[in-house]
């Protein structure tokens, strides 16, 4: 089977099986929005592509779709197993640390070790991100973000 075809299947998968949780959490209306809402339009969105991505791939002709094989060769993995890592300690973390200093110790480790940024950049972009981000949500929408041990 070639990639176009095994990745539009995937995707297709993927936004039935999130429409389907949506429906069970409830969609609400548009005046109040249920818990399920917003995952039931992404899931209709990525289906939408997911269908495009498939009927693409059944008009060009099979000479020019590329085999699944023929697309992981010579891939580096180093980058997203290293990012991948990261965002799992940091979903494992976060209740722990809290919020602001998980993130914060997520993009600086992403910033400093993969995309190999200056000290004061890979300091000061993760600072502003995280005071922008507890005066949004913390200061004006009032919402509950995790506290971790230190308090903050």
């Amino acid at each position: 089977m070639n990639a176009q075809r095994l990745g539009g299947l995937f995707w297709l998968a993927m936004g039935l099986i999130s429409i389907y949780g949506s429906l069970l959490l409830g969609l609400g209306n548009m005046r109040e929005p249920g818990s399920g809402f917003l995952s039931f339009l992404a899931g209709c969105f990525i289906c939408i592509m997911a269908v495009v991505v498939l009927v693409q791939s059944f008009i060009q002709g099979q000479e020019v779709q590329p085999k699944l094989a023929s697309i992981w060769e010579g891939v580096n993995w180093r980058r997203p197993m290293i990012i991948t890592l990261l965002v799992l300690g940091f979903v494992l973390f976060l209740e722990r640390l809290g919020f602001i200093l998980s993130s914060f110790l997520l993009l600086f480790i992403l910033l400093k070790s993969v995309e190999k940024f200056s000290w004061s950049k890979a300091i000061l972009i993760p600072v502003l991100t995280m005071g922008c981000t507890y005066l949004i949500f913390d200061f004006f929408l009032k919402a509950t973000l995790p506290k971790g041990f230190l308090g903050f």
